[in-house]
């Protein structure tokens, strides 16, 4: 049975600059203090390691919205997506087998008739791509930015299997793809994720085994924003597995919350 050293970040989108520079550095810290923490788990021999950040991660908030002003995510422009996933592919390559779901990169880029905004989990390790996760849909963010963008999704499997661990991922609205996917694909999925601003797990949505964990992380930074579920749930604060350390001062204000997980 593996064993899971997991780290959640816990960030909230009211301590998150409109202008995200300065990010990546913040973030290569992050993972390093995190990754010693995940390292002396299980006695120093955990079987995987992974850290998960929340939906708009990279994103920066500012206010969106022409009718009903909102704190939203800004729509970055192309080019500063590839220069994140340089620098998230120097980290991961820094941190080894450190499994890194990414949180998602909010971006924009020009279109036949108009400019298109996309939402991108990536998914790392040893420096290289595991998953580019697109969300299947828009939440409302890319219409209330300044340049009244559509929205378009390139096609990924929200799926993937590290070491012999079955993982599925899901972004915030488009919770319950899995299931869908799911019900041709008939994988064995280990690990439920669900990154977030503003969502939670519906019992109909959930596939993860038997034995296996929904873990959620969520940018809204509310009392639910972070936690690990035993299968089956229920998936609410009371029933969250409590975490087995805690390191603050992270990256914006945020925390990092590890577990150590037997799968």
């Amino acid at each position: 049975m593996p064993r899971l050293a997991l780290g959640l970040l816990k960030v909230s989108k009211h301590n998150f600059p409109a202008d995200p520079a300065g990010r990546m550095d913040e973030f290569a810290l992050t993972v390093s203090q995190a990754d010693t923490l995940l390292r002396a788990k299980f006695g120093g021999a955990p079987d995987l390691r992974m850290l998960v950040a929340p939906e708009y991660f990279w994103s920066g908030y500012g206010v969106i919205g022409r009718t009903v002003p909102v704190l939203g995510p800004i729509a970055m422009d192309r080019d500063d997506k590839h220069r994140i996933y340089g620098g998230l592919k120097k980290i991961s390559k820094r941190a080894g087998s450190l499994v890194l779901v990414a949180g998602s990169i909010f971006y924009h880029k020009p279109g036949q008739t108009r400019a298109l905004a996309y939402n991108v989990c990536p998914v790392l390790r040893r420096g290289s791509f595991l998953l580019k996760q697109y969300k299947e849909f828009d939440d409302g963010a890319a219409g209330k930015n300044a340049g009244r963008f559509g929205y378009d999704v390139k096609d990924s499997d929200p799926f993937f299997e590290v070491d012999g661990v079955g993982v599925g991922l899901e972004i915030c609205g488009e919770h319950g793809r899995l299931a869908t996917w799911n019900a041709n694909a008939n994988r064995t999925v280990d690990l439920q994720i669900l990154i977030s601003d503003g969502s939670r797990f519906l019992p109909a949505n959930m596939v993860v085994r038997n034995g296996g964990f929904a873990i959620h992380t969520d940018m809204n930074g509310n009392s639910v924003s972070a936690g690990v579920y035993p299968a089956g749930g229920p998936y609410t604060t009371a029933h969250a597995l409590p975490p087995d350390g805690i390191s603050g001062a992270q990256v914006n204000g945020g925390m990092v919350m590890t577990y150590s997980l037997t799968i």
